[in-house]
């Protein structure tokens, strides 16, 4: 058996401003703090209906973040409407709860409203409504993080807590891909798979990726035909040839391959088991009368199970029992450098972090 991972998380569940905080770092002037960037131009924007006017996204995981809508002379009788949105992919998109500013209009234009943003994606964007006549504004991201000359050495002590919080609980925080490699089939009528949580992210068609292998989960208004399914059913196991279209939905997680005696790789179709992500670990267990493929198999890695591991893309996924024990491993990282240190005894992993990892633990 040998487990590899193909794909690592896209975040860390402990920010670097998150970090700084808990470590009571400060950092350089104001001045090389701030950041600000302009995703709505100012000036004169004309009629925009249903939140048309898209601003420039801009990257906020990390920072202290504070968005400023400044509001010129509205045109006669006109408004302005103005949102946020987050994002943790720079794709698929979704409003900010309560990240929605005042409606400017002609009474109260001329002035600026700020709005922090204290979510925890990786991309924010404003998108606006502009009714009846041409309005003048602009939406800046103003950025608050400190240049520390030990962020690069912060970034890798929030990653190594990290790998160390999830190889002693034996999971996986945020989404990652891995793959299972057996010789064979199992003579149980399920394969259990580490790292839980097991998910099924779901991706709309639409955002699939040209070249990755997906299982049909909802045929929806898809005709998944069109981009290189052999038929629109749940549980076909395809190459996506093209992004595709419509409401369907499909998952790149519980994908079984496996290869003949001359190294040719076939799929094991999606209908023939189920993925179980309520069980810990999670498994893939055979559907009802079915039994694994009687391919005669190659002597070693016959077997292949690429599956995706995690609470969750962002951070807000991951429990705050575990958060806590990385910024509370994170400290101890920061503050002891050394693997000897004289005069005291060293820790590998501090008590209060195997108390707070503890019950969560996967033997």
């Amino acid at each position: 058996m040998a487990l590899k991972q193909t794909v690592a998380p896209s975040v860390e569940p402990i920010s670097l401003a998150e970090a700084k905080a808990h470590l009571r770092i400060d950092s350089g002037s104001l001045a090389d703090e701030i950041t600000s960037v302009i995703s709505i131009a100012p000036g004169d924007h004309v009629v925009a209906a249903a939140y048309s006017l898209v601003g420039s996204s801009v990257e906020v995981s990390g920072y202290g973040i504070l968005v400023n809508l400044t509001s010129g002379a509205n045109g006669a009788s006109g408004t302005v409407d103005v949102k946020l949105q987050e994002s943790e992919d720079n794709t698929t998109w979704s409003d900010v709860a309560s990240g929605a500013f005042t409606q400017v209009t002609e009474a109260n234009d001329n002035a600026v409203q700020e709005k922090a943003y204290t979510g925890s994606y990786r991309y924010l964007r404003p998108v606006a409504t502009i009714a009846v006549a041409t309005c003048d504004f602009g939406v800046n991201v103003i950025k608050r993080a400190g240049p520390s000359v030990e962020d690069d050495e912060l970034n890798i002590l929030i990653a190594a807590a990290r790998l160390d919080c999830e190889a002693f609980q034996n999971r996986a925080y945020i989404h990652q891909t891995w793959e299972l490699w057996l010789d064979s089939f199992p003579d149980k009528d399920y394969i259990k798979l580490p790292l839980p949580p097991l998910a099924e992210p779901s991706v709309t068609a639409g955002a699939f990726t040209a070249g990755t292998v997906y299982r049909i989960l909802t045929v929806g208004t898809t005709n998944f035909t069109l981009i290189g399914a052999a038929s629109s059913t749940v549980g076909v196991i395809f190459t996506a040839t093209g992004a595709g279209s419509g409401t369907g939905t499909a998952t790149a997680s519980g994908i079984i391959k496996y290869y003949g005696t001359d190294n040719t790789v076939y799929y094991m179709d999606g209908s023939d088991y189920f993925v179980d992500t309520k069980s810990e670990p999670g498994r893939i267990s055979l559907a009802y009368g079915e039994v694994w493929p009687s391919t005669t198999l190659r002597p070693a890695n016959g077997v292949c199970i690429v599956f995706t591991a995690g609470y969750g893309s962002a951070a807000s996924s991951v429990p705050q029992n575990i958060k806590a024990a990385i910024l509370l491993l994170l400290g101890h990282l920061y503050e002891n450098r050394e693997a000897v240190i004289v005069g005291q005894t060293a820790v590998a992993m501090p008590m209060g972090v195997e108390a707070l990892l503890w019950k969560n633990r996967v033997f």
